[in-house]
Parts: C-alpha cells; sequence; structure tokens
C-alpha cells in the first residue's frame, strides 16, 4: 500500500510542479526510454503506436507538438530530407523533470 501513496504523492507533485497529467507522464516515460536506447522518434510513430492504448491518436499529436512543447519537455526537429516528418527530441526541461523525480 505505501507504494501506491508513494506513486500518488509523486503524480501529484508532477501535477503541481510542472502541469502534467497521466497521460504527458506516459507519454515522456516512453520517450524517455526510446532516448535511453539513442532510437530517433518521430510524432507519426507515437500516434500509431500509441494511439489506443495511451490517448486517442489526435490527443497524442497535440500534447507532443503543442503541449510538451510548450511546456519545453520536448522540442521538434524537422526531417532534411521531408518538411512533413517531425522528430522529437529532449526539451529544455526535460533532465529538470528527471531530476525532480528520482529526488521526490
Amino acid at each position: 500500500m505505501k507504494q501506491i501513496e508513494k506513486l500518488a504523492r509523486k503524480n501529484l507533485a508532477l501535477k503541481e510542479h510542472f502541469g502534467l497529467d497521466e497521460v504527458d507522464i506516459q507519454m515522456l516515460g516512453i520517450l524517455s526510454e526510446k532516448w535511453s536506447k539513442d532510437e530517433e522518434v518521430r510524432v507519426t510513430d507515437l500516434t500509431l503506436k500509441y494511439g489506443k492504448t495511451v490517448a486517442s491518436p489526435a490527443n497524442i499529436h497535440y500534447r507532443i507538438t503543442k503541449d510538451l512543447v510548450e511546456r519545453k519537455m520536448v522540442r521538434l526537429k524537422g526531417s532534411e530530407e521531408d518538411a512533413r516528418v517531425k522528430f522529437v527530441l529532449k526539451g529544455k526541461l526535460f533532465d529538470s523533470l528527471e531530476n525532480f523525480i528520482k529526488e521526490s
């Protein structure tokens, strides 16, 4: 039971400190795992792979391209071959988020 309480407190702290909800946290967790493996992540890949299990494809697209970009958790880089393709990279505040999680 204490683990559940700890997780609930951590999620509440993330919401209060960074304005993140459960879907944001899930998406950032997925991105963190992929980045730790040095994988390139495209917005399209996220919407196709997680568009039914985490949130709707439109919701994921909005969160990645607008919401998390504005919160400086991620940034986007266009492909040199095709400007329609966007890669998701760590934003300025992503490392602060990881440190906050480790410390709490």
